[in-house]
């Protein structure tokens, strides 16, 4: 069955930022213990994928030192703007997924962005990436209540997209992004991550690069070909 749009995450997905990410918050942590936190004792799936507001509360339970939310938000988004201010976006995009993109164009198909990131983080992504104009419906976790594993945000895109969950397909990463899609009713290909011991079973398909994911679309979503 054709399906009518295509909702991309996009850290981990469209550029390939949530190993980063993951590192950057370790870091941060271990600064404010002052220890190291190992891969082994930090859990990266209940860190990455969610809001920031979620992921402030989720780092209080790993430092030693009582901060309120506030202090803590302050103390990471200047921590974390330090590292990412060197970013080259470019360099982290996945730019086999132009050729998605274009042909979902050509065929009519809608294309949206559904992301637990800030709205003008999404965008500075998209526009330094070439790729922003593609997309008929750029959504942010800002807009939502509740952050993903919460189906909200999907919720939100389809409705904006004006499409129903079975004419639509997700891509994601982080084991909250595919439970966020799934709990919205949207069958979901997984980007899929091999440096980090998440769980990403409860996605319909599994794709190890754009084109592997392309194929997926062709052979069970309608043919990019035609």
């Amino acid at each position: 069955m054709n399906r009518q749009a295509i909702i991309f995450d996009m850290d981990g997905v469209i550029v390939d930022t949530e190993f980063l990410d993951f590192q950057i918050q370790k870091e941060f942590i271990n600064n404010l213990n002052g220890t190291q936190v190992t891969d082994e004792t930090l859990d990266y799936s209940v860190l990455v994928g969610r809001s920031y507001d979620d992921l402030y509360r989720t780092m209080q339970t790993f430092i030693k030192q009582q901060y309120s939310l506030v202090e803590l938000k302050e103390l990471f988004q200047h921590f974390n703007a330090k590292r990412y201010c060197q970013l080259d976006y470019p360099s982290l995009f996945r730019k086999d997924i132009v050729s998605i993109l274009q042909k979902a164009k050509q065929q009519e198909r809608l294309l949206a962005v559904a992301s637990s990131s800030e709205h003008a983080h999404i965008l500075e992504v998209l526009e330094a990436c070439g790729i922003v104009d593609y997309f008929d419906v750029i959504y942010s976790g800002e807009f939502v209540k509740e952050s993903k594993p919460h189906p909200e945000i999907y919720l939100n895109t389809l409705t904006k997209l004006g499409v129903l969950p079975e004419q639509a397909i997700a891509i994601e990463d982080s084991p909250h992004g595919i439970r966020a899609a799934k709990g919205a009713g949207i069958q979901t290909i997984a980007f899929e991550e091999t440096r980090m011991n998440i769980d990403q079973s409860e996605a319909d398909y599994l794709g190890g690069n754009m084109i592997e994911i392309r194929g997926i679309i062709d052979e069970h979503f309608g043919n990019m070909n035609n």
